[in-house]
């Protein structure tokens, strides 16, 4: 049997200075911009190629509120 006490884990000397805000941080913007380019795409193909573009504003709007209200919420959880 194992007597001594085992060592913490480090981190390595790159990640020293680096607070768990700025990950957390970084993590939301790279979320927010593949959502946005998501987004973008999605817009472009279902309006060109879309056979019906008449069902396609209402669900890009909703697809805007339910989503952006999503994220809010989880957002929402890092303040206070």
């Amino acid at each position: 049997m194992q007597t001594e006490p085992l060592e913490a884990l480090t981190l390595p000397a790159f990640l020293q200075n680096v607070s768990a805000d700025q990950v957390v941080a970084v993590v939301f913007a790279v979320l927010f911009i593949l959502w946005a380019l998501y987004t973008l795409i999605t817009t472009y193909h279902w309006l060109r190629y879309g056979h019906r573009s008449s069902i396609a504003i209402p669900a890009l709007i909703t697809h805007v509120v339910v989503s952006g209200y999503l994220a809010l919420y989880a957002v929402s959880g890092f303040t206070g």
